[in-house]
């Protein structure tokens, strides 16, 4: 019963307290009664009942923490208790109540700057002045009193705010009736005198609260100022208080002084009742009870769970430090001697600080590298500022930080960690530069594959490059070797090393959960305001830096799933295509498997008159210009700018469009071919397909993606069964030449005379494009440019094309000379990357290709023609359909789909206003015959049924159950 008596008082001010803090918040609506009658006077008193409990706990923490014993270490340990128990809230919110908001992580790591709990933060200042003002100012108590209530009052009858108290809810207004509470405790008064003037304050307090809805309403027709007096910072509100705390001081403090650590408890409920995170929460939970007796119980439930943690909080805390002897640390660090002076102890402080910084200078050494390389990252990408996106700037620090840690976990050598972990940031840094210069996008999880073919990518980079990295490299082994033998730095024990390895494991690994919806790594990555941005990976590196969005491209999902995806809804689209194909079929003659096709990917090609802005001195392709009147042809739209070649290569080969994947996925060939069993594709049209490659056969994973396709051979450098022959170079081009990409085509056309499919893909015109060919070649093409391009990066890549232009023209003389029927699909995969053009205004011209399907006179006489309808603008995906329209040959049920979306939609890509690959996907863009930008809304309900069936086929065969496999609809 006594434990019982000491526990009963401070509960009911503490329900008071959370009252106070939650139950008057705008989102329970308590506060906003509008009635000018008896029920907005019962809430004002009320509110005016829950100040006063609030009131009473301020007065009891200041008398409580004027009676410790003040000094710097225990203000300290207050003030990482503090951020410890804000960290615990925030991590209770994350993974119990799946909410995070980095601005909070702040909050709770800078609480006193960062205004966490201004209850918390007075309290960790009165530690420090409390005990010093009861001792210093004793004898004259009353007058200080006297003069700390003159802010109260003139703030009361002026109702201007002129001493920050922000009606009750600053450091100031708590420091000073927490002065009041060590104040009237330091001195006896006479309880009949008490009495008396809290007989008189309560009476004012009662009249003032009372009146005020009334008048309020008769001067302003509103309530706008009713609580004028209901507010914590009304003087007859604290005159009240505080003679209810000299009255009933003893059994208010009595329980709280009994406890071994007054402060922390003390601490822990201002904490818990200030911290924002918990009122919010508490207070949605009580919104969200109809029942205001069940709120009142939620309230009650809070208070006594508030007054529990308060309670056993520095019981845990303190065992939790144990293993590490921080108190002890603290106390030693914080330590000075009393009998000096203010300023000499502040200096003896200093001393001591300074030695406690300086030996850990390797962590902060580590920390600031981690730091200039983390702002360096983000402001190469595009950002000029290095105060944009700090979230995400501390998030790659702690990044960067755990590599270095890792690393040092691994070796013990601090040493070669920092080194090398500075090493690695610099070359992923100039790295992205350059994949950002080229291709607008950053390096991302995909191309990783190409790292085996090292060889090859660092064909792609300028030799200056590369002399200077062989330079940076030299010197980081040379600074290695020195520092290690000159000075061992911070060598770790085994658990730490432990510990350090693992954290950095899931750290990263935690990435493959990014992505995943409603997740927690989900919600933690948004609270730090990282916005991946797979719509545009070029924007999502200069808002996230290069790392943090590369990591946002580990998690994947391939295609998101459609409506009414099912094996019914799948047997359905069998059966409807399979009657389509059979009327298509019922005209045509010849099969696909009787005769030779021939898909030539040309790289980079397209007309560089077309760009706005761009005009040459002479034509360089007129020989392709000529062919493309003779013949089917017209602008293909691409899903790239600058890059992509592999994605549009996909898009032929399997009919399937970019812009129906997940916005995370950006490169099939090595994201999805390699782990799909079944690939269906055009190659299984025929009974024999080769491709031909003259570049290394590692680059997207065509190694392993064309034997998954159905090609029996494939002809690459560095192949020793199947090697690239007429091997052929021009001026300063490295790349093989695109006359001896056709040279070994016919070579494959001669070496397998039956019929065939074949898939060409030439590198002639792959960037760079400085100083490829003779001065002589590119004055002749001569480029007036605008817009900030470069006119001999046009002029080279113009000597390029030429040289296409006349290689192309031999090989279709050389075709039309074999008594086989040959139809030739000739296309550009993109534009080159080197046009400064706007985006939003010219994005539609810097994503128009060029294409040619070309018949030969034996599949003429089979009874090939020219196709007349939808030809003007066509996608990747139509080839197929078209070459089967074009050479008169039978379909697939799926490649009857593909003939119907060929002729009765729009062509589709990725948003032509963004740069990159793969920057818009699951946002289609819809091109009309006329080359205009036409919208989904304007679709008729069958081609809206139409691209829905063809969604929901790519999913299936890409990411369902590959119900359509089990049927003839691929067959």
């Amino acid at each position: 019963m006594k434990h019982l008596r000491a526990w009963w008082p401070l509960t009911l001010l503490t329900i008071g307290w959370v009252i106070n803090a939650i139950l008057w918040l705008p989102q329970l609506g308590f506060p906003y009664s509008r009635a000018n009658d008896w029920s907005m006077v019962g809430l004002q008193f009320g509110h005016s009942l829950t100040i006063i409990c609030f009131l009473l706990c301020l007065l009891v923490s200041g008398d409580i923490l004027s009676r410790q014993q003040h000094s710097f270490a225990v203000a300290v340990k207050m003030w990482l208790y503090t951020v410890g128990l804000a960290l615990a809230i925030l991590l209770v919110e994350w993974l119990g109540f799946n909410r995070f908001d980095y601005h909070n992580l702040y909050n709770s790591l800078l609480p006193i700057s960062r205004d966490l709990a201004p209850g918390a933060t007075a309290m960790i200042i009165g530690t420090v002045t409390l005990p010093w003002l009861r001792e210093r100012v004793q004898s004259t108590a009353t007058v200080w009193m006297a003069l700390l209530f003159l802010p109260l009052i003139t703030t009361t009858l002026f109702n201007r705010d002129a001493f920050g108290l922000l009606k009750g809810n600053s450091v100031t207004f708590y420091l000073l009736v927490m002065a009041l509470g060590c104040l009237g405790a330091s001195r006896p008064f006479a309880r009949r005198t008490i009495a008396k003037w809290l007989g008189v304050a309560l009476v004012t307090n009662i009249l003032l609260v009372a009146m005020m809805p009334n008048a309020s309403f008769q001067v302003h027709k509103t309530m706008v100022t009713a609580g004028r007096f209901t507010v914590p910072t009304s003087f007859t509100m604290v005159l009240v208080a505080l003679g209810c705390f000299l009255l009933l001081r003893q059994p208010l403090t009595r329980f709280v002084s009994q406890l071994p650590r007054p402060h922390f408890f003390l601490l822990g409920l201002a904490i818990l009742l200030g911290d924002q995170v918990v009122i919010k929460q508490c207070a949605r939970v009580a919104a969200e009870t109809a029942s205001p007796a069940l709120r009142g119980l939620i309230l009650v439930v809070f208070a006594v769970l508030g007054l529990f943690l308060a309670g056993y909080g520095p019981v845990l805390a303190e065992k939790l430090q144990e293993p590490w002897h921080i108190s002890q640390r603290i106390d030693r660090l914080w330590a000075v001697d009393h009998s000096l002076t203010a300023d000499r102890q502040l200096q003896q402080l200093g001393r001591q600080l300074g030695r406690w910084f300086a030996s850990r200078w390797p962590t902060w050494l580590a920390l600031a590298t981690a730091y200039v390389f983390a702002n360096l990252s983000l402001y190469y990408m595009g950002n000029q500022s290095h105060f944009v996106k700090q979230s995400m700037l501390w998030v790659t620090l702690v990044l960067i930080f755990l590599t270095f840690k890792a690393l040092q976990a691994l070796t013990n050598r601090y040493w070669l960690a920092l080194l090398l972990t500075g090493l690695f940031n610099a070359i992923w840094i100039v790295a992205n530069i350059q994949k950002m210069d080229l291709r607008n996008e950053p390096i991302l999880p995909s191309e990783l594959a190409m790292i085996d073919d090292l060889d090859s990518l660092l064909k792609m980079i300028d030799y200056h490059l590369l002399i200077y990295a062989g330079i940076g490299i030299i010197a980081v082994i040379v600074a290695i070797i020195l520092l290690e033998r000159w000075r061992r730095a911070q060598r770790l024990s085994w658990p730490w090393r432990i510990f350090w390895l693992v954290l950095a494991v899931c750290a990263f690994g935690s990435s493959n959960f990014w992505n995943h919806h409603n997740s927690r790594m989900q919600t933690l990555m948004i609270g730090f305001d990282d916005q991946p941005h797979f719509i545009h990976q070029a924007v999502g590196a200069k808002q996230n830096g290069p790392t943090v969005q590369f990591l946002n491209n580990v998690d994947i999902t391939i295609m998101e799933k459609p409506q009414v995806y099912s094996k019914a809804a799948m047997t359905r689209i069998s059966r409807e295509y399979a009657q389509a194909a059979k009327k298509i079929n019922a005209h045509r003659t010849t099969q696909l498997k009787d005769q030779t096709v021939i898909f030539n990917l040309s790289e980079s090609f397209a007309n560089p008159t077309r760009v706005p802005g761009v005009s040459l001195r002479h034509n360089p392709i007129p020989r392709i210009q000529h062919i493309k009147k003779q013949t089917t042809s017209g602008i293909m739209i691409s899903s790239g700018y600058g890059g992509g070649t592999a994605d549009m290569e996909y898009m032929t080969l399997t009919g399937f469009a970019m812009c129906n994947f997940a916005q995370t996925l950006s490169t099939p060939y090595t994201q999805l071919v390699p782990f799909l069993k079944h690939n269906p594709t055009i190659v299984q049209s025929f009974n024999y397909a080769a491709a031909i490659h003259p570049y290394s056969k590692k680059f997207y994973d065509r190694g392993t993606d064309y034997p998954k396709f159905g090609f029996k051979k494939f002809s690459y450098l560095g192949s020793k069964k199947y090697p690239i022959r007429h091997q052929k170079t021009i001026d300063n081009n490295t790349y093989m030449s695109d006359e001896t990409a056709y040279a070994n085509t016919l070579d494959q056309l001669n070496a397998h005379h039956g019929p065939q499919f074949i898939n060409l893909v030439t590198m002639q015109n792959h960037l760079p494009y400085n100083n490829l060919y003779k001065d002589s070649k590119t004055d002749y093409f001569k480029a007036t440019v605008g817009n900030g391009t470069d006119p001999k990066q046009v002029a080279n890549y113009a000597v390029g094309i030429h040289y296409t232009d006349k290689a192309v023209t031999k090989f279709i003389k050389q075709i039309d000379r074999i008594n086989r029927p040959i139809t030739l699909v000739f296309y550009g995969d993109h534009l080159p990357g080197i046009y400064r053009n706007s985006m939003k205004r010219d994005g539609l011209k810097l994503h128009e290709t060029d294409y040619f399907i070309y018949s030969n006179p034996a599949a003429q006489r089979q009874g090939a023609k020219r196709l007349t309808r939808s030809t003007h603008y066509v996608a990747p995906n139509d080839f197929t359909a078209m070459v089967a329209e074009q050479t008169n040959a039978k379909v697939t049920p799926y490649q009857a789909m593909l003939t119907k979306l060929y002729h009765q939609l729009p062509a589709y890509a990725l948003s032509t206003q963004q740069n990159g690959t793969n920057s818009f996907n699951s946002a289609p863009e819809y091109v009309n015959q006329r080359g205009r930008v036409v919208t989904y809304s304007s679709f008729t309900k069958h081609q809206k049924k139409l691209w829905h069936d063809y969604q929901l086929v790519q999913y299936d065969i890409t990411a369902g159950h590959h119900y359509l496999l089990k049927t003839k609809m691929m067959k």
